[in-house]
């Protein structure tokens, strides 16, 4: 790294206590976990048991109960389990975790953007980013876009200190590399990036130091998809069902959700203003791809994570490509966003006085309706205090309805079954989810992995179908019930 590109120890620790407000701001209004959050502290508790990397928690059509990892990448689980190792509460682990990735991840960022713009620019530019509604709430919650966020920033501004550097090592292309491996194994978009990134740098850095940067990127992807090879038969985890989504209908929930992760809410609310932002975004857009420079890489980092979005979420049966899909794309398009606002002040006031103050007029709007627009996004999330004790009763429920053991439960609540009791589970999806319709032969393999119980929820003979009506008027036994939550005794096969 030059002394030019090298970040003021000042800035530094303005950028890192500016995250740090973030999080404590966001920090109270949040539950903090999901489905996928409990996921993840599954397969740290089954590691710190000694099982591997595996789920104590597995889909119905699952062979085994624990279940290989595969789903999920094993960075931020296994970074969970270090944490737990330390005596440190699991889920609040996974928290913290994110919220010290998202400290980090700011001053990666900043970095970056320095390179793109100087000082003023990538103060304002890193702020703007930060207040990101979606990013924030990433910051407080058990998820693992923040650490993925980190470590693919901070492979981008090694990557482009690669071709600006007068004199770059070998180990520093090694470590460029291997932080973008990492960033792969811990969300799988991260693997479309490597090509991507081997594609900018390939023609402007010697063979020796593209060699180890290729070799830092494969080795930790390659041990994974070993892994996953091994476990599954495929490099990417368990196989997926076809998707049903059609290619527009997956690119319009894409564009809603650039609406909302991207844009302030007082813009997002209202079509008339959203829309035509999302146009200023792709006009931005364009100009970065023709500008050149950190801005076209910005763009296209964004781009391709899009993409790989839009091909996952097409091809497969997952998840909508909203939300937690697209709000990594964010930091790299709001990057390209400054920078085109930036250009604009420039060329129409050229290097003078005015576009001095024009500057600065439009960096204080940008923070202005950043700051207005994650208020507005913490005044209309729920507050939590209801939700965590409703989950609080739900975990205490579990331990008051389950009998003693360590057999599997059949559950549509098996992630926090998990945290509450313990219990490995084999979770029952609703339809939309499922990988298959339910087989005959399902309950008699749940049985044969010694499940005995079902704990489902008092609403879920509505939401699971005949499936589940038909268990319970035909051999199942309820026993008990407690906070919403119905236990049964298995009975005879159907």
């Amino acid at each position: 790294m030059s002394n030019t590109t090298r970040t003021p120890w000042p800035d530094r620790v303005r950028i890192a206590a500016w995250a740090a407000l973030v999080i404590a701001v966001v920090w109270p209004h949040l539950v903090g976990f999901t489905t996928d959050s409990d996921a993840y502290i599954d397969v740290a508790r089954t590691f710190l048991e000694g099982r591997g990397l595996a789920q104590s928690v597995v889909d119905f059509w699952r062979p085994a109960v624990p279940d290989p990892l595969g789903l999920w990448p094993p960075v931020y689980p296994l970074a969970i389990a270090a944490f737990g190792a330390l005596g440190v509460a699991l889920p609040l682990a996974a928290r913290l975790i994110s919220a010290l990735s998202f400290v980090l991840f700011a001053l990666a960022f900043h970095a970056l953007a320095r390179r793109a713009g100087g000082r003023p620019f990538a103060f304002v530019a890193t702020l703007v980013v930060l207040l990101g509604p979606g990013l924030a709430q990433a910051g407080a919650t058990a998820w693992s876009e923040p650490p993925y966020l980190f470590l693919l920033t901070l492979a981008l501004v090694g990557a482009w200190d690669l071709v600006h550097d007068e004199s770059p090592s070998a180990v520093e292309a090694a470590a460029s590399g291997a932080l973008l491996g990492l960033a792969a194994d811990t969300r799988y978009l991260g693997v479309a990036l490597v090509p991507l990134v081997f594609v900018l740098i390939a023609r402007r850095v010697r063979r020796r130091l593209l060699l180890f940067w290729t070799l830092g990127a494969l080795v930790p992807i390659t041990l994974w998809a070993a892994h996953n090879l091994v476990s599954f038969g495929r490099p990417f985890g368990p196989g997926l069902p076809q998707g049903v989504r059609t290619l527009p209908g997956v690119l319009r929930t894409i564009a809603g959700s650039m609406r909302w992760e991207f844009l302030p809410p007082s813009l997002a609310l209202s079509p008339l203003l959203a829309y035509p932002a999302l146009a200023l975004l792709a006009a931005a857009i364009v100009w970065a791809l023709r500008a050149g420079g950190l801005p076209r890489w910005a763009a296209l980092v964004g781009l391709v994570q899009l993409g790989s979005v839009a091909f996952a979420t097409w091809g497969f049966a997952i998840n909508d490509p909203q939300g937690r899909f697209t709000l990594v794309a964010w930091p790299f398009l709001g990057l390209v966003a400054c920078a085109a606002t930036r250009n604009a002040i420039v060329r129409a006031f050229g290097d003078t006085r005015a576009a001095t103050i024009a500057t600065a007029g439009a960096a204080g709007i940008a923070l202005l309706l950043a700051g207005a627009g994650l208020g507005t996004f913490l005044g209309t999330t729920i507050a939590p205090p209801g939700q965590l004790v409703a989950r609080r009763h739900a975990q205490n429920a579990m331990m008051r309805l389950l009998p003693a053991g360590r057999s599997p439960v059949l559950t549509d609540s098996g992630h926090l079954l998990r945290i509450a009791t313990g219990r490995p589970s084999v979770q029952v999806p609703p339809p939309r989810y499922r990988m298959r319709p339910f087989d005959e032969t399902d309950e008699v393999r749940w049985k044969r992995l010694g499940v005995t119980h079902a704990l489902f929820r008092d609403d879920s003979r509505g939401r699971l179908g005949p499936w589940l009506n038909a268990r319970v008027t035909g051999g199942w036994v309820a026993i008990d019930s407690s906070a919403g939550l119905v236990l049964y005794q298995l009975g005879p096969a159907q």
